[in-house]
Formats: structure tokens, C-alpha cells, sequence
């Protein structure tokens, strides 16, 4: 009976060229599962087994973060906002050498770190998103792998490359948090935010709702339509960190809480956040305090005083922060 069963596995095998990575969380019995949430505090480990393994490889698949994508022009080109078909994705597949020959790993911060790309300011090892393949010789020279690499289309990496996302809280802020390490894309799509293959400064807001909500974005929202969704709690002028409002952190509006700007008094609200840090912990809101946001470039913080929020300024009431 075993060795019918080999013979079937190995039949799989032959058919569809790869099979899944699974993984265990705090010691539970493995898994498959393409995208796994990884909360605080937990230890999370990925098998790729197969008893007639003669060598098994790892290898962490990077996008590069430091490059502008853009599935439409963006606001300064000519022919501002029209669609340009979706914008190629570049990724990097490194090996993660410590693994070799492995066939259960553990997923550290440290292994994370030590694949930092060179080029990008906007890779986080403790949280976000991170993508891995493996690849399996068996002693009958049969080269298996799993789904990685080369399964990207022009909409980027296919969602069932496996998918580890490091959040630093079970809370909105935390879901947010995923989303680190995923390419900015101007004009990203609901498919894109929704599979962490890229995302603008209002989707990727919407999408980590979603996310928190097990709900699914199949709606296309800009930063217009969000100040006209959501409350509006308070607006005021920025001038690189000088406000026109004295507004205190808990009081005026909390943390978690979106921001938007329009740069031209008459002009449109064209980029949004998420209010991160009271930096200085004065409980004021002032120019060292940072904004989490994407767009052009992938997720990461932006202090009041960069300019990138310098104009007239509106809060956002965002009910999924407590």
C-alpha cells in the first residue's frame, strides 16, 4: 500500500510540477496554507518533506520596493491619472542558505534580516509580508517545487505563492502592518491591495479593513471618495509641521485615525495616511509626529514636518481603531 501511495504522490508530482510548503504555528500540527498571519509571540515553522529527498533548497522571493510602479500616470506626468496597463512587478529570489537541506525551518526575524535588499529603504524584517519558495530533488533525479518564482503575470506575483505576514498587533494598526514590505503601485487594483502585491495610499487602508473584517475589496476607492465617506473630525493647514490648529492625540482624534491632504486650496484631496506616532510623546500633534502611508512608494512612515502632508489637512474617523 505504500508504495502505491509513492507511486501516486510521485504521479502528482509529475503532473503539476509543485507542491504546496506547509506550516505550523506554536508547535500545532502542519498545514498547507498560502497565506499564513503571523500574531506577536508566535513561532512559526514551514516543512517541505519527502523521504526520498536528495537535496532541498529555500529561498525567500523579494520585490523590489525601491522602484515607482505605476498602473496609471501619476498626478505630475502629462495625461494625469489615465491607465497604463498594469505596471511590471521586479522580484529577486535569494536562497536562504542556512536551510539547505532542511526539511523543516524556522521563520525568524534574523533569517529576515539577512536578506535585506541593499537598494531599499523600505524592507521591515520584523513586519510585513514576506514570500518563500522551495524546491525538492528526489534520488530518481525529479526536480519538484513549490509555486514561487516564475508564476507571476503582468498583475504580479500569483497569491498562491506561499505568503508569511508579520503583524505587530491583532488590532487595524496591526493588519496595516502586514502590508510592509509590499511594492507601492499609483493605481493599484482591488485584486493587487487585496493579495499584497501592490498598493496605493487609499488601498491599502481599505484593504487592511478588509483584512481585519475577513471581508473582501472588490471596490476601487480613491482618496476623494474616502473624505466623503468617512467623518470628517477636523481640518486644518500644515505647513511642514506648523499647524493652524493646536489638536492633541486622544482628544481631537486618536491614534489609527486617516489623514488626507489637498495641496492647492482649490485642488483635490490627493493623498491620505493613517496618524502613526506621537514621536515626542508631548500628546500634541506637531511636526515630529509620524503618518503611516504608501504611495508613491511602498508602506512606511512620514513625519508632519516632510512635506508630503503640507497643505490643507483633514481627519479622518477611522471606526476600526477603538
Amino acid at each position: 500500500m505504500q508504495k502505491i501511495l509513492s507511486t501516486l504522490l510521485l504521479l502528482t508530482f509529475s503532473l503539476y510540477g509543485s507542491i504546496d510548503i506547509s506550516h505550523s504555528l506554536n508547535d500545532k500540527p502542519f498545514k498547507a496554507s498560502h497565506q499564513v498571519y503571523v500574531k506577536p509571540h508566535d513561532n512559526i515553522r514551514l516543512r517541505f518533506k519527502f523521504k526520498e529527498a536528495k537535496e532541498i533548497r529555500w529561498y525567500q522571493i523579494i520585490p523590489n520596493t525601491s522602484k515607482f510602479y505605476k498602473n496609471a500616470n501619476h498626478p505630475w506626468e502629462a495625461n494625469a491619472y489615465k491607465w497604463t496597463g498594469y505596471g511590471k512587478i521586479n522580484y529577486r529570489k535569494v536562497e536562504i542558505k542556512s536551510f539547505r537541506n532542511k526539511s523543516i525551518v524556522e521563520i525568524t526575524p534574523e533569517i529576515l534580516e539577512a536578506n535585506r535588499p541593499h537598494n531599499s529603504k523600505y524592507y521591515n524584517s520584523k513586519m510585513g509580508s514576506f514570500w518563500f519558495e522551495a524546491e525538492v530533488v528526489l534520488k530518481n533525479g525529479k526536480r519538484m517545487k513549490s509555486v514561487g518564482f516564475k508564476d507571476n503575470s503582468n498583475k504580479g506575483l500569483s497569491p498562491k505563492v506561499l505568503r508569511l505576514s508579520f503583524m505587530s498587533d491583532e488590532g487595524y494598526i496591526g493588519y496595516l502592518s502586514t502590508f510592509f514590505n509590499v511594492p507601492g503601485i499609483f493605481g493599484s487594483m482591488p485584486y493587487q491591495s487585496r493579495n499584497y502585491i501592490g498598493i496605493d495610499c487609499a488601498d491599502v487602508l481599505i484593504a487592511a479593513s478588509k483584512k481585519m473584517n475577513h471581508e473582501k475589496n472588490e471596490k476601487n476607492y480613491n482618496v476623494k471618495m474616502l473624505v466623503a465617506k468617512l467623518k470628517n473630525k477636523v481640518k486644518f493647514t500644515n505647513k511642514k509641521g506648523k499647524l493652524s490648529k493646536r489638536l492633541k492625540w486622544g482628544k481631537d482624534f486618536k491614534r489609527g485615525d486617516f489623514v488626507a491632504v489637498k495641496y492647492t486650496e482649490n485642488g483635490r484631496y490627493a493623498h491620505i495616511g493613517m496618524l502613526y506616532e506621537d514621536t515626542n510623546q508631548n500628546s500634541i500633534l506637531d511636526a515630529k509626529d509620524s503618518i503611516l502611508n504608501a504611495g508613491p512608494n511602498a508602506l512606511h512612515t512620514t513625519t508632519l514636518e516632510s512635506g508630503a502632508f503640507s497643505g490643507t489637512v483633514v481627519i479622518l474617523e477611522n471606526k476600526d481603531v477603538k
